[in-house]
């Protein structure tokens, strides 16, 4: 990869991580976020446990859900996240899934009823699209986020097991 095509994918990922924060900062109820590990790995830093925490505080109707393809990446890559997760067992839902090897690198973030984000990366390239007032879209990214989450299996890595 050349210097430049380089330089334009860290800008599309810092444009990406500020979008993203906004949408976590104007949510009041539900987060659902579905994500290889490596993708959000490779974002500049987002305090993802910072709004998953304040919304778990703020309200007990919260909906917050995290689907990855690696529980063990995300604690390595993303530890912050990953103590909060398991911080808040009760108020965050966790699932793994299995993307398919052929398929890009993405991250769906859905915020509320309305706010939404799709940012996918394959072979150094970056795409987003991002809507703060989108219902309708809000709504079909949500179909397709609880068709995966009904196929996905629980991130026990994430999860404090006391016996």
């Amino acid at each position: 990869m050349t210097g430049e095509a380089s330089q334009d994918r860290e800008n599309d990922l810092e444009r990406a991580a500020s979008e993203i924060r906004e949408l976590l900062e104007s949510a009041r109820r539900r987060i659902w976020l579905q994500t290889r590990s490596q993708l959000l790995c490779a974002l500049p830093p987002i305090d993802f446990a910072g709004a998953l925490s304040r919304i778990a505080r703020c309200t007990r109707y919260a909906d917050l859900r995290l689907l990855i393809d690696d529980a063990l990446a995300l604690k390595e890559g993303q530890p912050q996240l990953a103590r909060a997760v398991m911080r808040l067992t009760s108020a965050v839902d966790v699932r793994c899934f299995q993307p398919d090897e052929d398929t890009p690198a993405s991250l769906l973030l859905i915020v509320d009823q309305g706010g939404w984000l799709y940012l996918v990366q394959h072979k150094g390239h970056v795409g987003l699209k991002s809507y703060r007032d989108d219902p309708p879209g809000a709504l079909l990214a949500a179909e397709r986020f609880a068709e995966v989450w009904d196929f996905s299996t629980e991130a026990l890595e994430l999860r404090n097991l006391t016996i």
